[in-house]
């Protein structure tokens, strides 16, 4: 009976292992920006040696985000009055070299956190005055009309900066 308790306990478990995959949020939509629920990028922006123009425009500036999640693949489209920006981000492949306007080269590599429901993005740069640094942003959804993005810029010398900011789903 033992024996027989344990093939059936190690087969449930072997069959929820395939189910836990299909528990990842899908982030599919179109977000919009809410500026008043979201903290200032200014001093991530201030960081990457943004001007104040840029980082003046930005602080107003209406961002629409339009998501397509297909398997582990992330498409996204970030539309401003200034700029369009398309990324595709590959969930669990690895390290990749990707051309960035801002910072040259990068190495980006995007994964699920171990609790299955939150989606980082890690981002190793040179910013503009030649300071390596962490670029990490941490996507969840707390409700199914919001998403949550958690930025953070990881210096080599141990400082942190953080913004969250508040999207909400418009489609």
């Amino acid at each position: 009976m033992n024996a027989r308790a344990f093939a059936l306990a190690a087969l449930l478990l072997a069959c929820t292992v395939p189910a836990r995959a299909a528990e990842h949020p899908d982030y599919s939509g179109t977000w919009k920006l809410d500026l008043k629920a979201s903290d200032s990028v200014d001093d991530l922006l201030k960081a990457q040696g943004k001007s104040w123009v840029e980082r003046t425009a930005a602080r107003n500036m209406a961002v629409i985000q339009v998501i397509r999640q297909s398997g582990d693949t992330l498409g996204i489209a970030v539309h401003t009055s200034v700029k369009d920006r398309d990324d595709t981000l590959r969930i669990g492949g690895g390290w990749e070299e990707k051309d960035s306007d801002d910072s040259g080269k990068v190495r980006s590599r995007t994964d699920w956190d171990p609790d299955g429901t939150t989606l980082v993005t890690r981002t190793a740069m040179t910013l503009k005055d030649g300071v390596p640094a962490e670029f990490i942003v941490r996507r969840t959804l707390p409700d199914p009309k919001t998403l949550l993005q958690v930025i953070e810029l990881r210096f080599d010398d141990g400082r942190t900066l953080t913004a969250r900011r508040v999207l909400r789903r418009v489609e």
